[in-house]
């Protein structure tokens, strides 16, 4: 479903996808820790990166070109590139609220909760993935229920179930995360009847600027089978120039 307000999807890709090498005590075995850590590993400094975006379907593929800016977990800008027809259209976000400006018809439209489950054109990301996108250590509790060692690596697997009242989408989710560094391999998503809905997988993780950096990604909807979007970084900075005012409504427009 393609909506002009589904833009929010951009923010889950940069500040959910930096993840900085960092040397950490590997005993740190509270797994609220854990998942701040794996967090704040995700969601500092500033970047820019120019992406591709990659639809696929069982009869069709769609590509979007996109240049982000980042500044922490906070603010996120995103202007789209191509195709011709959604280029320039420009999300902002500030804290948990977001805003996007549509050029074919000139207007800054603030996205609504009543959006939040709603796709951006037609990619398996929603605005929930982004608005809320911090909210996991704070809207939910966590427990360690494995621990793998795979290709390698030796993993956390931490399941966090929402607090009572929180106002979140998901009945659980399943994160995989590595303890040399608390880097999140992988996230699965559960309804409130436990039915796994979709997972993301990261892939080519490597240093860039120093920083250990997962470069792919890719979010599968397991209710609908070739429904997937993968996300790629074709170039990325840590240490962008931005300008004052990039974060602002009135950016949204230039």
């Amino acid at each position: 479903m393609r909506s002009v307000l589904a833009m929010a999807l951009v923010t889950a890709i940069l500040p959910g996808w930096i993840v900085r090498a960092e040397t950490v005590p590997a005993d740190a075995m509270d797994p609220l820790e854990i998942i701040r850590r794996s967090d704040d590993l995700l969601r500092r400094g500033e970047s820019f990166a120019r992406l591709t975006m990659v639809i696929e379907r069982p009869d069709w593929t769609r590509t979007v070109v996109m240049d982000a800016w980042t500044q922490g977990a906070s603010n996120v800008l995103t202007r789209v590139l191509s195709p011709k027809k959604e280029k320039g259209v420009t999300f902002l976000k500030r804290g948990r609220e977001a805003w996007q400006f549509v050029p074919s018809i000139d207007r800054t439209i603030k996205i609504p909760p009543s959006m939040m489950l709603q796709s951006w054109m037609g990619s398996d990301f929603t605005n929930d993935d982004v608005v809320r996108a911090d909210s996991i250590v704070t809207d939910y509790t966590h427990e360690i229920t494995d621990e793998v060692t795979e290709d390698g690596f030796d993993y956390w697997m931490i399941t966090s179930t929402p607090k009572p009242g929180a106002p979140v989408v998901w009945g659980k989710i399943v994160f995989k995360i590595r303890k040399q560094n608390y880097v999140p391999d992988r996230a699965d998503y559960f309804d409130e009847d436990g039915e796994r809905i979709k997972y993301y997988q990261a892939f080519d993780i490597r240093p860039i600027e120093d920083l250990e950096v997962a470069t792919r990604f890719t979010m599968y909807d397991l209710t609908r089978p070739g429904y997937q979007t993968t996300l790629q970084y074709d170039n990325m900075s840590f240490s962008p120039e931005i300008r004052k005012g990039t974060f602002s409504l009135r950016n949204l427009k230039r």
